[in-house]
């Protein structure tokens, strides 16, 4: 028989029990603050506001996901917990301004462990993804420091020009040039770089992976702007660095297409978020690169880069 009055589905009861569950976490067991966002759920249930030992704020942020309940923890081992996930929130998430960070809570254990969403993390499969959720990661005060680390990380645009900067002076010696905006061609098309090593120009760009790869109509206009810039100025020289936290994306990279008179170079380079932010470049085997070694010149072809590169031999 239908019943007369509103009820409360299970799934939502437990939505309920995790939002405050992490909430008193946050609050007494790290003495942070805790804000539950009011607004519908698109995949953020709060915010938490990192304060140091004297309760005084920096503005530090970690938005989370909170999901409760024995459906979210029925793929475990001693070790860690299995979630799994849809692209669509995936996207999301790492998209998201601030970092973002998933608590699972278990009701019975009393317990909510968490793990920050890192495309490093992540395990990608034909339908969606995973990740390994630690049970070291409990949320109180023994992850303090590890929470600390994550809300004060950079995002991903807020430095990868300069790390780009920075690694081409590490690949090229410091004998490339970069001109600034201004010193650019009015006309220069499309790339956001231009370089010169001596008498040599290099038109050079990157493109950053999202969750679903690298944006396939961006770099079907660089193929356009190559032509262009190298009919126009005679650049003959390109670069496009592919930027990815995780190597399952630098794995794909396309070949470059062939232009008459053109050299073209794809590099893949993986963004180092933990610690000091760098991109390090890998060899066609995956290889991290630690090397760059000055090689005679190619006189067969004068504007290619004279390198020879030394790896050490371990996989990224």
């Amino acid at each position: 028989m239908e019943s007369d009055v509103p009820t409360l589905s299970e799934n939502d009861q437990q939505g309920r029990v995790g939002v405050a569950m992490a909430a008193l976490a946050i609050t007494n067991k790290l003495g942070w603050v805790f804000r539950e966002k009011p607004t519908s759920d698109i995949g953020i249930d709060g915010e938490v506001e990192v304060r140091n030992d004297s309760g005084q704020s920096h503005g530090r942020l970690i938005a989370v996901q909170i999901k409760c309940g024995p459906s979210y923890l029925k793929e475990q081992t001693d070790e860690a917990i299995t979630f799994r996930g849809d692209y669509q929130h995936l996207r999301y998430w790492t998209d998201f301004a601030v970092p973002v960070a998933l608590v699972l809570c278990d009701p019975q254990a009393d317990v909510c462990y968490w793990q920050a969403i890192d495309l490093r993390q992540v395990n990608f499969h034909e339908k969606g993804w995973s990740i390994q959720v630690p049970k070291t990661n409990v949320l109180n005060a023994s992850s303090r420091a590890l929470l600390e680390k994550i809300a004060g990380r950079l995002q991903k645009k807020d430095f990868v020009e300069l790390a780009l900067r920075d690694w081409l002076g590490w690949r090229y010696m410091h004998r490339m040039r970069l001109a600034s905006a201004l010193a650019q061609p009015r006309d220069y098309w499309w790339f956001s770089h231009l370089g010169a090593i001596e008498d040599d120009f290099y038109m050079i760009d990157y493109l950053i992976a999202r969750v679903d790869g690298f944006d396939q109509e961006e770099l079907e206009k660089f193929t356009e702007a190559i032509e262009v810039n190298h009919n126009e100025y005679g650049y003959c020289n390109v670069l496009i660095a592919f930027i990815s936290e995780s190597t399952h994306h630098l794995r794909e990279i396309p070949n470059p297409p062939t232009i008459a008179g053109v050299r073209i170079e794809f590099v893949p380079l993986q963004l180092e978020l933990h610690g000091e932010p760098r991109l390090s470049e890998l060899t066609a085997e995956g290889k991290l690169i630690v090397e760059y070694e000055l090689e005679p010149l190619d006189e067969t072809f004068r504007p290619a880069t004279p390198l020879r590169i030394v790896s050490d031999g371990r996989s990224a």
